[in-house]
């Protein structure tokens, strides 16, 4: 499947991975420490969360996924 990739920086981790959780009805596909990211069918989107106290944007990154 491909989709876009939305990665942003994010204060806190938690709080962010509860919202989007809930936000798109569904759990993370990852997590490490200071890392989270969301594997959605609808939209088509892997959203990736970075835990960055000090980012002074809450764009990480945006790309497109492709299958190979």
């Amino acid at each position: 499947m491909s989709r876009i990739q939305l990665a942003l920086n994010v204060k806190d981790l938690e709080a962010a991975t509860r919202f989007y959780s809930k936000l798109f009805a569904t759990e993370p596909a990852k997590r490490r420490p200071g890392y989270t990211n969301f594997a959605i069918a609808n939209p088509p989107l892997k959203l990736v969360l970075f835990e960055n106290s000090t980012a002074t944007s809450k764009l990480n990154h945006v790309g497109i996924e492709v299958e190979s």
